[in-house]
């Protein structure tokens, strides 16, 4: 048991460095071509996967799919643990942003008083849910930071250093596209982009960790925090 244990670690330590050169090319052709969020699915979450199953199929005995996806999070164990965590926190957090940090509080406060919250909060929170909260969640808690513990030997190295790559990830979304304020502007988008990657990052990043590396419980709180910012953007008719 200890040998296999040993095993897996060293192979996580290594597939660290493979996620890392992933990301980096995966930077380079966002800064080209900035993808949506249905590419997500193919980028963040199908490729990553078919490379680690790759490499883990060839270095680890006894090798399966659901393996793999267990080094990535995607198991039962702790999910009690992580729910508890996710729910209370993340609609907590998502009421506190749309009522005192976004610009759009008055229409928020419109779609409460309407009764709208009803049917739109759980529009918005599975639109979410399949989307941003898989996708990213997958590839930056699931596979890299997964992998940065192993490398580190410490959840808070690990919980920072994929923060800030979270915080870049965001930048080519913050200088390219022009829905963000920030649009043309690199400087502004730099410190944009790092700001809100680094805070959510580490938010969600101490959430797996307090899951005990459950990524179904953190893909909640990630969708959950962004369910009443989203309800005054997206129309649901």
């Amino acid at each position: 048991m200890a040998t296999i244990e040993t095993t897996q670690d060293g192979n996580l330590r290594a597939e660290a460095w493979l996620a890392l050169a992933y990301f980096t090319i995966y930077m380079v052709y966002m800064f080209v071509r900035p993808e949506g969020e249905l590419m997500h699915w193919l980028s963040l979450v199908l490729l990553p996967l078919l490379l680690i199953s790759l490499y883990q199929r060839f270095t680890s005995p006894g090798w399966s799919l659901r393996t793999s996806l267990r080094t990535i999070g995607l198991r039962r164990g702790n999910l009690k643990t992580g729910l508890a965590w996710a729910i209370p926190f993340g609609l907590g957090l998502s009421l506190v942003i749309q009522l005192f940090l976004s610009s759009n509080r008055e229409a928020f406060r419109q779609i409460l008083l309407s009764g709208k919250v009803l049917y739109f909060a759980p529009l918005a929170f599975v639109l979410l849910l399949v989307t941003v909260g898989i996708t990213e969640e997958f590839f930056f808690r699931g596979v890299l930071q997964t992998r940065l513990t192993a490398l580190f030997k410490s959840n808070v190295l690990a919980v920072l250093a994929t923060s800030i790559l979270f915080g870049l990830y965001h930048l080519p979304y913050a200088y390219l596209k022009p829905t963000w304020p920030t649009h043309g502007d690199l400087g502004a988008a730099f410190i944009a982009a790092m700001s809100n990657g680094i805070l959510g990052g580490i938010v969600l990043g101490g959430i797996y960790v307090l899951a005990r590396g459950n990524l179904i419980a953190v893909i909640f709180v990630h969708a959950l925090i962004d369910v009443f910012p989203a309800m005054t953007q997206i129309r649901f008719g």
